[in-house]
Order: structure tokens, then C-alpha cells, then sequence
């Protein structure tokens, strides 16, 4: 077994790396005193970004440094800052308001507080109106949407959010978001190369904690185009996360359809991760395939992905398509559950999801589990009814059916009388 400080999966690539050639790197310590003291006797080092949930630093370093740095006994680990990618597919085909709906149940989130890890959400598009309760912007600069040109201003943030909480109702008068009433915390993302980071990742992680940000629900729309064993940090701390109490939900990605195609942080061990299936309920040929790096079973679930279809305004839908939108279904469902029971966790979740699933006929780790059912969920919670009529319908019902039998019985009458007296 390797001794090395180098993440394994980061070896390879600082065997290759030209020796002028800089990447950057994220090195991990054990406490924040043994990475303050790293830095204390490294002054000359230049810091991009400095972490507390997970003692950290991002730099940039040469193959040399890493080589030196690696010898360094305040280090933990040395990684690659390694690229992220969002996981969604084509959006853009416009279609007309549709009647899509998803529940019909009378939980819808209450208060439930969910986090989304995107590139924004732009608060003033009609579907998720008044659902943004704080917005987080690491970059300043981000631009708004332009009510006039609202197409090219939709952004995957706000595709998301309008999934979980959109405010539209369907022909019935229930609401088309899965968990309508759910308050929505936007961490933004965005920069100006459009490019990102664990370490942006990682920012975010160091805001909720650091300002006590109460979020029962974390969706991180991001994974890297490389598989994970779990191992790396963006994972690590994901699982911390968890071990918190947060829920953590991660797409499978899109660079399916081969095994072993589950990036990070969705490789992570303790997150909710999601792949996508079609309307035929066959797997999306892009979903990404387990197992993950070290041989564990991903993703969790899958949930529909493929070409659904979201109302954004009275004349725009947009046809979304990735395992962000799966992933983004998984997250409302669970807000559902957990404005039942606030303090349901991650491993009661999991175990919910398990029993309440559909078996795809898919090998583990192309399907996970299978799909989970809203309806046995909501069964096996013993909290589902069927939908009672209304009480003025009943009324009219009975009135109707009993005018009926009064008519019937009125013609029996005359006809037993017409047969016996003539």
C-alpha cells in the first residue's frame, strides 16, 4: 500500500506533469493549527484560497513543489483542484404551458430549507416568485434576468429551482413544483471564465458554516468529468456534511453510458446520488454507471431526467433534460419528507427510498436502487390518504342519486299498479 501524500488518483498526472507547468492544487491537513503552521513556515507560498470545514489551502504548484511539498509531515493529502461540470443536457426547446404535474399530496415542503450549489437563480422569473430566501454570490458582477428577453437569461439554477418549488398550478389547481412552499438559499457560483472548482465548492461549504446558514437539504449540481473512489476532499466533505445533519443530493453526471463513469462529489459515500431515467422508463443512455472507483454501488436511485418539461412564465417552458433535473426531483420529494419529520436523516431517508422503490431491471449499478415511488413513500410513512371529494360535491352527488331512486321507484309503482288493477 502506497504511502504517498498524493491522492492516487492525482499521481499518474504529476508523473506526467512538464516541470514548468503549474496546476492547481488543494492540500489538506489534519487540524487548522497544522495548517496554519504549515503556512507559518511557508511564508513565500502564495494562497488562492484558505478552508476551515476541511483544514485547507488551494495554490498553484509545479511538479517539483508538489514533490517537495509531499515530504512536508503537517500534510495531509495533495489533490488536484480538479474541474467541475454541470449535470444537465440540452434545455432550450420552447414549448407551450403544459398541465405537468407531480403531486398531489398535502405536504409541499413547508419551511423546509434547501441549499443549490449552481450558477444562480434569478429570483424575478414568475415560476419561483417570493421562493429565493437569500442569495450568496462568491463573484460579484453576476447579471439578473431581463423580464424582455427571458430565454437567454434562464439560467441552470433557476431550471432547478423552478422543479422543486414552482409556483404555476396544473388544470387541477395543485401546484406543479414538487415542494411549492420550500424556502430556496441560492449559493451562486458564477465567475467570469465560467469555470469551476472543488475550491468554489469548498467557499461555499465554509459560508455555511462559518455564518450558521440552517439548511436541511444541499443540491450540488456539479461532478468532474473524471470517476472518484470517494476519497477525494470535495467527497470528504460532502460526507462530513452528512454527518452534520444536512442532506446532501448529487447527480450521477452525464458521461454515461460506461461503468465506472461516477464523478465527484457524487461518488461521495453518505450522498443521495441520482441517475436518470426516460419516460419509457428505460435509463438515459447519459446517466452516469456506477460502480463507484473503490467498488460501491452508484448511483442510489434514478428519477426521471429526460425532456421534462418546466413552466418558467405564461408563455415560456422550457424541456429540460440531465441528472440535475433527476437529482433536483429527488430533493423535493425529500422536502416533502421532511416537513413530516424535520429531523428524518440521512440513513432513515435512504432506508425510506429503499422500501418505497421500483426495480428497473437493471443491474445495481446502472439503476442503484431502482425508482423511488412517492406514493409508497407516503404509504410506508402511513401518512397517505386517498384524495377525499369534496364535501359540496358529495352533497349534490347524494341529492342526485336519491332524485334517481325516487324516480324509480315512482315507476315500479305505477308499473306493479297498471299490472295488478288492469
Amino acid at each position: 500500500m502506497s504511502n504517498s501524500k498524493i491522492y492516487s488518483l492525482f499521481q499518474k498526472q504529476v508523473k506526467n506533469q512538464k516541470d514548468d507547468l503549474e496546476l492547481r492544487i488543494i492540500i489538506s491537513f489534519e487540524s487548522t493549527s497544522q495548517r496554519d503552521k504549515f503556512l507559518s513556515n511557508n511564508k513565500n507560498l502564495k494562497i488562492l484560497s484558505k478552508y476551515d470545514f476541511i483544514p485547507s489551502i488551494c495554490v498553484n504548484l509545479n511538479r517539483d513543489q508538489i514533490k517537495k511539498y509531499e515530504k512536508d509531515k503537517l500534510i495531509k493529502q495533495i489533490e488536484e483542484d480538479q474541474r467541475l461540470f454541470l449535470s444537465i443536457m440540452d434545455f432550450f426547446e420552447i414549448l407551450n404551458l403544459n398541465d405537468y404535474k407531480i403531486s398531489q399530496f398535502s405536504y409541499t415542503g413547508n419551511n423546509v430549507k434547501v441549499g443549490i450549489i449552481d450558477t444562480g437563480i434569478e429570483e424575478d422569473v414568475p415560476s419561483i416568485y417570493n421562493s429565493i430566501s437569500k442569495s450568496y454570490i462568491l463573484e460579484k458582477g453576476v447579471k439578473k434576468s431581463n423580464k424582455n428577453n427571458l430565454k437567454s437569461e434562464i439560467s441552470h439554477g433557476t431550471i432547478l429551482a423552478s422543479l422543486i418549488c414552482n409556483q404555476f398550478k396544473d388544470s387541477e389547481g395543485n401546484f406543479i413544483g414538487i415542494a411549492p412552499n420550500s424556502k430556496i438559499f441560492d449559493f451562486n457560483i458564477t465567475n467570469l471564465k465560467q469555470e469551476y472548482y472543488f475550491s468554489n465548492i469548498l467557499d461555499i461549504f465554509d459560508l455555511i458554516t462559518k455564518e450558521k446558514i440552517e439548511l436541511e437539504i444541499l443540491l450540488i449540481s456539479f461532478t468532474t468529468l473524471n470517476p472518484s473512489d470517494g476519497r477525494d476532499i470535495l467527497s470528504l466533505a460532502c460526507d462530513l456534511l452528512v454527518e452534520k445533519g444536512l442532506i446532501v443530493v448529487c447527480p450521477a453526471g452525464n458521461n454515461g453510458p460506461e461503468s465506472y463513469t461516477i464523478g465527484s462529489p457524487s461518488a461521495a459515500k453518505n450522498v443521495l446520488t441520482i441517475g436518470s431515467i426516460t419516460k419509457m422508463r428505460t435509463i438515459s443512455d447519459f446517466s452516469g454507471r456506477g460502480p463507484s472507483l473503490d467498488k460501491r454501488i452508484k448511483p442510489d436511485f434514478c428519477l426521471p431526467g429526460a425532456e421534462i418539461k418546466i413552466p418558467i412564465s405564461n408563455d415560456l417552458t422550457i424541456n429540460a433534460t440531465g441528472t440535475s433535473v433527476a437529482a433536483a426531483i429527488c430533493v423535493g420529494i425529500i422536502a416533502l419528507i421532511k416537513e413530516h419529520n424535520p429531523n428524518a436523516s440521512y440513513n432513515e431517508i435512504k432506508e425510506l427510498f429503499l422500501k418505497s422503490s421500483t426495480d428497473l431491471g437493471y443491474d445495481e449499478n446502472t439503476q442503484g436502487f431502482g425508482i423511488p415511488n412517492i406514493v409508497n413513500i407516503f404509504k410506508n410513512l402511513n401518512i397517505f390518504l386517498e384524495r377525499i371529494l369534496p364535501y359540496n360535491y358529495l352533497i349534490k352527488k347524494a341529492l342526485a342519486i336519491t332524485i334517481e331512486f325516487t324516480i324509480i321507484a315512482i315507476v315500479i309503482y305505477y308499473l306493479f299498479y297498471f299490472i295488478m288493477f288492469i
